[in-house]
């Protein structure tokens, strides 16, 4: 179960450092 939840982290956090890579990105360019 631990493993579960450090596993939906890990890709909770991928999911939600795409979108501010994006909008760097964007602010930069």
């Amino acid at each position: 179960m631990h493993i579960e939840y450090q596993k939906e982290l890990f890709m909770f956090k991928q999911v939600s450092t795409i979108p501010l890579l994006l909008l760097q990105m964007y602010w930069v360019g």
